[in-house]
Formats: C-alpha cells, sequence, structure tokens
C-alpha cells in the first residue's frame, strides 16, 4: 500500500518491461493477504511493497503474477527514512542489494538475485523506490512457504528441509564483518587514533565523530535494544502506544537494572567477531519445493520406497531489514526451545555441537528474545491498517505473553 493506493498492474509492467526490454504478459495479478501460502515455483513474480507510512514487514504487500518464463521478487520501500515514530532506520534498497549480492557470491545460500534497481521513485512517478530480483531457477512446479507446508510433510521430507536450513544458516553466520551493528552501503572508515583517546579519556569523540561502539557487541547491542524499548515504552508502566488494555505489566526500571547488571558482568563480550545475523528469520521466510516422485524404473530401483515428493529449499525471501552484524545465537531459528535436531545437525555439519553450553549463554538468548519480542511490537507500531494488526495478531499476542516471563527469568538470571 502506497500513501493509501495499492500497486498497480501497470507499475508492475512497467517496471519488469524496462529491465526485460519487452512488453510483459501478465496473465494474473493477485495480492496475497498471508505470507503461508501455495503458489507454482516457477513462471511467477512476486511483488513486496511497504506502506509509505511504515517501515517493517507486517505492512509488505505481496502480489502475485503470473507471466510466461522468469520469476522474479519486487521489492518496494517508502522514499522516506523511516516511520516518524520508529528511531531505527530502514535499510536502503542499495544496501540490500550489496548485502544479497554478497551472499550469493560468497556461499550457496539461495537469495533472489538483484538485477535491477530504483531509489528515485520513477524519477517522482511513484512514492517508493524498487528491487527488482531474480528468483532462483528450480525446475519444480509445486511448493510453499514452510511455514504452509511443515504440518504437510513427510519427516524425511522435513528432515531434509530443516537440515538444509540449518546448513544455509551456518553459511550466512560465516560470513564476517569488521564492525558490529547493522549493514550499511558505505564501508565505515576506522576510528583516528585522536578519537581513539578521546573516548578512553573519558572526553567526547574526535574529529570525525567516529563511533568505537561499533567494535564492541555489548554496547552495539546495548544501543539497539535502548532503541526499541525507547520506541515501545511510551508510557510508564509497560503501556503500548499509550492504549491501557495494551499494558505488557513490565517495570521498564526493573529491566535496564538487570541490564546494567549483565553488563557488569559482560555478559556480551564473549562476541569477538561481527557475523552476518538474519535475526528475524522464520519458516515464513523459507520457501520449499515439491517434486513428484520418480516413476521410472530407475527411480524405482534406487528407492524402493520412494511415495512422497522430494522437499528442498527452492529460495530464502529476502527479508533481512532487521539483519545484523553480531552473535549467531540471536537468530531467531534459535530461541527458545531451540532448533530442531535436524536444523542443529545442518548447523554444525553432522558434528555434536551445542549453540548453549554456560549458564550465562541461556541468560543471553533470553535477552536476545526480548530483543525480537520489542522488534514485533515496534513492527505493529508502526502499522496503520486493521488488515495489517490481524494478520500479525499471533505474533502481538506472542510478544506480549514472552516480555513479561523474559523479565521475570531475568531477575534471577546468572551472568557468570
Amino acid at each position: 500500500m502506497f500513501s493509501g493506493e495499492r500497486v498497480s498492474l501497470e507499475q508492475a509492467q512497467d517496471i519488469v518491461s524496462k529491465h526485460e526490454g519487452l512488453a510483459v504478459h501478465v496473465t494474473s495479478f493477485v495480492e496475497v493477504t498471508s505470507a503461508g501460502y501455495r503458489y507454482a515455483v516457477s513462471d511467477t513474480i512476486l511483488m513486496q511493497g511497504l506502506n509509505k507510512e511504515g517501515s517493517y514487514t507486517a505492512s509488505i504487500k505481496t502480489y502475485h503474477i503470473t507471466l510466461s518464463e522468469k520469476s522474479y521478487l519486487r521489492l518496494a520501500a517508502p522514499l522516506v527514512a523511516g516511520h516518524p515514530t520508529s528511531i531505527q532506520p530502514l535499510m536502503s534498497i542499495p544496501t540490500l542489494s550489496n548485502l544479497l549480492s554478497k551472499i550469493l557470491s560468497t556461499t550457496e545460500v539461495p537469495v533472489p538475485k538483484p538485477v535491477a534497481q530504483d531509489a528515485t521513485g520513477g524519477d517522482g512517478r511513484w512514492d517508493f523506490g524498487w528491487l527488482l530480483l531474480l528468483v532462483p531457477p528450480s525446475g519444480l512446479s509445486q511448493g510453499g512457504t514452510l511455514a504452509s507446508l511443515r504440518a504437510t510433510l513427510w519427516p524425511r521430507q522435513l528432515a531434509r528441509v530443516e537440515l538444509r536450513l540449518g546448513t544455509y544458516l551456518r553459511a550466512l553466520h560465516n560470513l564476517q564483518n569488521e564492525w558490529f551493528g547493522r549493514p550499511v552501503n558505505t564501508p565505515l572508515s576506522p576510528p583516528s587514533l585522536p578519537s581513539f583517546f578521546a573516548v578512553n579519556q573519558g572526553g567526547q569523540d574526535g574529529e570525525g565523530d567516529e563511533d568505537w561502539t561499533r567494535y564492541s557487541w555489548q554496547d552495539t547491542f546495548v544501543l539497539l535494544l535502548e532503541e526499541l524499548l525507547t520506541e515501545v515504552f511510551e508510557g510508564e508502566d509497560g503501556e503500548l502506544s499509550g492504549e491501557p488494555e495494551d499494558s505488557l505489566h513490565i517495570n521498564l526500571e526493573e529491566l535496564r537494572r538487570y541490564l546494567s547488571r549483565a553488563l557488569g558482568s559482560f555478559l556480551f563480550d564473549d562476541v569477538e567477531t561481527p557475523q552476518l545475523i538474519w535475526v528475524t528469520g522464520s519458516d515464513e521466510d523459507v520457501f520449499v519445493s515439491l517434486s513428484h516422485p520418480s516413476s521410472s524404473t530407475e527411480g524405482l530401483r534406487e528407492n524402493p520406497d520412494a511415495t512422497e515428493a522430494e522437499a528442498d529449499i527452492a529460495y530464502i525471501l529476502p527479508s533481512l531489514s532487521h539483519a545484523l552484524w553480531g552473535d549467531p545465537l540471536m537468530e531467531a531459528f534459535f530461541a527458545p526451545p531451540g532448533p530442531s535436531q535436524a536444523i542443529s545437525e545442518g548447523y554444525f555439519d553432522g558434528e555434536d555441537g551445542r549453540l548453549i553450553v554456560f549458564p550465562r549463554q541461556r541468560t543471553k538468548r533470553v535477552w536476545y528474545t526480548v530483543y525480537l519480542a520489542l522488534i514485533v511490537l515496534a513492527e505493529y507500531r508502526r502499522g496503520s491498517s486493521g488488515e495489517m494488526e490481524k494478520m500479525y495478531s499471533g505474533k502481538v499476542k506472542w510478544a506480549k505473553k514472552i516480555l513479561p516471563k523474559c523479565v521475570k527469568i531475568l531477575k534471577d538470571a546468572p551472568c557468570y
């Protein structure tokens, strides 16, 4: 939705035609109202549009456009920097494009390939910029999101998909950076020597306003967390958006006291290398392809018990608006009760690895759950339509339920 208007068929045809160099013949143009839907992997374009008044995934509108030969994703983002109530900036189109290109060039993670972009709003014709992405070819005709297919997959199918997912998560986390925080399009310059002395002597930053906090995960995470706390908590008693009925029943001062104790114990300082984290990745962002079982004599001879379709990950949606360079333990797939056995096996390449070894790491994971819940609530606040509230009401209920539980756990959680 853009300024109250939906993305039009003409806009889709215009953008894709410019890239293809010819007129686009669209046989169907349907808005998808649920992220968990079945669709044909081939011969489709998915279009996603962000509400101009919002900057989060809940405001994304998805359009299923059927063509004859190719598959694309089109992401559309508001030209404004972000929502008026949002402290955290929206990832820019060039930044997302570069990040996806980096993933494609250095890993085997099947994310869509950036092929064209425009951050000018069609030279002022539209109030959004866009990024056109080519979906990886799969050669498979049926599938859907892991969220929509999970209950229908056979155990062998699900295990294969989750093994692959664990492998892809590890590949993402193997991407490293020089500093912590949000990805940016322009590389940050290292702090100068005068700035180093100014910071260590308790003064202000030196010339250029270099920021040394980005070289500490603890400092970076605290700043990110405080941004979300400031945005979500407008009232003093944990009231969301100033609505009494939305009270979260959280004592913010108490939560910050627990955070101070964690910082005093350097809880987050065990992370030395900035690694790429998806942060909000979920089953709804994983598209699974299903192929019909082989009916040939050779296929049956190799696998006589093959009675169900082969399942595999077709591609990963580019839902990286909350991606960070940080601690892999922060990944949403690692939230309690933890990843499935198949995801863990894929992540650790069949070895007996463990994400949480010490009690302090479990405490750290609770803080990451707090962060994830705050993201959900912040996104909810930025939404403006009843349709969005209905679509994401489940996630909001989860966030409101889990936050008080996390605060209770953090009261006596070990930090050593």
